[in-house]
């Protein structure tokens, strides 16, 4: 619940950070692009997959160094100024259209790619809680076991995170190129 509340927070500053600075040219640029057939699927795949699989071994590794894990809801906050930016840039832009432009790229995939890094969150602190907790009351149990539990964990999220993206590149700009 406090990853989701701290989401929403960031969709807020997101919000209010827009009509600070009111920066849409990245949206206009995308969807001319998009509309004059100049948009590399493979170029803005490999983009999307590396900024994405970077959060998400920032918030695993994290989860793993427990000191550090503390830095994992600011990363949810950020998550949602930028999802928060994006939708706002697209409502500011194309005003009615802007609309149906922002849930066509709401629906599935930023909404899944931000429930998959709530969920990587939320293992990440609950595996960093979990080790503290040991550490402190001196208890013993299979680390080797429990490592490779949030491995698997992980490892299933990225292939989620692979699919999301691949369905926002060219299922999406192509629904986008259609509508537009």
């Amino acid at each position: 619940r406090l990853l989701v509340a701290l989401f929403i927070l960031g969709i807020i500053l997101g919000i209010i950070s827009f009509y600070i600075s009111r920066d849409n040219s990245f949206i206009i640029d995308y969807f001319n692009m998009i509309e004059n057939n100049n948009y590399n699927h493979f170029e803005y795949l490999i983009s999307t997959l590396i900024s994405n699989y970077k959060y998400a071994f920032i918030i695993w590794i994290f989860g793993i160094i427990f000191f550090l894990s503390f830095i994992t809801p600011f990363i949810i906050i950020f998550r949602g100024i930028r999802v928060s930016f994006t939708i706002v840039s697209i409502i500011y832009t194309f005003k009615i259209k802007g609309l149906l432009y922002s849930f066509i790229l709401m629906f599935p995939c930023m909404l899944i790619n931000e429930l998959i890094f709530i969920l990587l969150s939320y293992y990440s602190l609950h595996f960093s809680l979990r080790i503290y907790n040991i550490i402190k009351k001196n208890k013993f149990i299979n680390i080797k076991s429990f490592t490779k539990n949030y491995f698997y964990i992980f490892l299933i999220l990225l292939s989620l995170l692979l699919f999301s993206s691949l369905f926002e590149i060219y299922i999406t700009s192509n629904i986008i190129k259609s509508v537009l």
